[in-house]
């Protein structure tokens, strides 16, 4: 591929329509809807600028949701995604949206490092929200997703433990690095050789014990898609249970946008794992 063709598959920014409605939506209805949620906002699991999350109860011995924002490991805030919430507090699951440190003030291995800190937080503290810690499940999209999944391999130097979570839904992830590396956006990650071995999932088989679902849009591109293809052929035999999905209609950031609907696929994947955990 030409430098050209390798940032347009690549970079959602460049190939999705209309990007800035969708970041501006989600920023809207979030701020919109605050106000209306018993939150605990801000919350530190970790000792380093970022490592905070918001965690919105669903009453006694809920299940937990945790979900991962995207970004491409370098912006968005968790404050961008509270518009998901009502959602999971109807199905009667306490939703967790954390940020986490970003690219370039910290390498993309100190980010994975702390989505397993943040799980494992959670794993240890729930129970102050009166929730039931033998059920978490977690979600990522995009960067959420790469590092939902590297948290989640047991040849990682900083894995979670093998009993926090048992079900994942990976959403639009990246999941082979090496392609990140030839687009504009490694002037801030800065992936080198080791690190694309070291930390694209498609290397790594995650813990045995675990059921994944693995969603992406028909509209992304064709590139995108093959990310989640070539994931869902490498764990298919690894993992004790796996999904995959297109969403037909979707692009990189309407399936995302579709949290806001509580009967949507991808709202019902995450709340289906969540309950089923």
């Amino acid at each position: 591929m030409t430098t050209h063709d390798l940032e347009y598959e690549y970079n959602p920014r460049v190939s999705t329509p209309d990007v800035e409605h969708y970041i501006e939506q989600a920023a809207l209805e979030s701020a919109q809807v605050r106000p209306e949620l018993e939150g605990h906002y801000d919350v530190r699991y970790g000792p380093q600028s970022l490592m905070t999350c918001d965690i919105f109860p669903a009453g006694p011995d809920a299940p937990i949701h945790v979900f991962f924002h995207g970004g491409y490991w370098r912006g968005r805030d968790k404050s961008d995604y509270s518009f998901m919430v009502p959602a999971f507090l109807e199905a009667g699951i306490t939703l967790v949206l954390p940020n986490y440190d970003l690219c370039p003030d910290v390498d993309l291995k100190t980010i994975v490092r702390q989505t397993a800190d943040c799980l494992t937080w959670v794993k240890a503290h729930g129970h102050q929200w009166g929730c039931d810690t033998s059920r978490i499940s977690a979600s990522g999209h995009s960067a959420g997703a790469h590092l939902l999944a590297m948290a989640l391999c047991p040849d990682f130097e900083h894995s979670i433990p093998p009993d926090v979570l048992r079900k994942a839904v990976l959403i639009s992830g990246l999941f082979e690095l090496d392609p990140v590396a030839r687009i504009s956006v490694n002037d801030d990650i800065r992936l080198t050789p080791s690190l694309i071995e070291e930390l694209s999932p498609v290397r790594h088989p995650p813990y045995a014990d675990l059921d994944l679902d693995i969603l992406v849009g028909g509209n992304e591109t064709v590139s995108w898609i093959r990310q989640s293809e070539d994931y869902h052929a490498y764990v298919k035999d690894r993992v004790s249970g796996v999904h995959f999905e297109v969403l037909e209609g979707h692009d990189h950031f309407s399936i995302v946008a579709d949290f806001s609907d509580p009967r949507s696929p991808v709202t019902r994947a995450c709340i289906n794992a969540a309950l089923g955990a």
